[in-house]
């Protein structure tokens, strides 16, 4: 709770503030220019499949069933609805991703002056440019991998509501981390810290992903995230080795 207070303490600090704007505006402005130069398509693509036309390939005499089924105005109904629906939460869940790489750019930045006002003595160690990439590759084929098996989950009724949060929690959860820890201690004790604090790592960046779920206000608070698990990271790295 003392970390959580020293937190929010920071983050309504001006500089702080401001920087909280970032994610919402670079988001904007990305989806803002895809709508701009791509909306109409996007959104024809969605009619049109909603409304079956992109099924018309689908053969009434081999499959009379599937077309009759496909014909029926609850179906059409439920099809835009899921359609309409999954297409907002995919842009949410992008958009979270957007903020959490943009305030990534920042991460040294709030870790030095969070460091400098709270732990002057505590010597920051760095994991090199060349691992921290290595990371975020293996991260990244990890997370294509649980959106290509999540995929055909979308099918199943309750299921497909939340499956898509799964592998966007994993990257939201490794960026957060990586970008923190990479800045704080060398990659031996950073395997060391995050594999032994691994429950209070996940519950940190668990509430971080469901605060970011919030539309707009998620994006506002991606510097608060960084700032408690800079706090938490700190935490843990300054307890003796021995206890971890």
């Amino acid at each position: 709770m003392n970390l959580l207070i020293k937190s929010i303490k920071d983050f309504l600090t001006l500089r702080f503030l401001l920087l909280s704007t970032l994610p919402f505006l670079i988001s904007f402005l990305i989806f803002g220019s895809f709508f701009l130069y791509s909306g109409s398509e996007f959104i024809s693509f969605l009619n049109n499949t909603a409304s079956g036309s992109n099924f018309a390939d689908i053969d009434p005499l081999v499959h009379p069933v599937i077309n009759y089924i496909l014909t029926l105005a609850f179906v059409k109904w439920t099809l835009v609805t899921f359609f309409y629906l999954f297409g907002t939460f995919l842009i949410l869940l992008v958009s979270i991703i957007i903020g959490v790489v943009v305030i990534g750019f920042f991460t040294p930045y709030i870790v030095k002056i969070i460091h400098q006002k709270y732990y002057p003595n505590f010597q920051r160690d760095e994991i090199s440019f060349a691992k921290v990439l290595w990371m975020y590759v293996k991260v990244f084929l990890i997370f294509l991998f649980l959106s290509f098996v999540a995929i055909p989950l979308l099918l199943i009724p309750g299921v497909n509501l939340f499956i898509f949060n799964i592998p966007f929690y994993y990257l939201f959860h490794n960026l957060l981390v990586i970008d923190v820890g990479s800045n704080i201690e060398n990659i031996q004790r950073f395997k060391l810290i995050t594999e032994k604090f691994k429950k209070e790592f996940i519950s940190a960046t668990f509430i971080s992903y469901m605060l970011s779920l919030i539309p707009i206000i998620g994006l506002f608070l991606q510097p608060l995230f960084v700032i408690f698990l800079t706090h938490l990271f700190f935490d843990k790295s300054m307890k003796p080795l021995a206890q971890k």
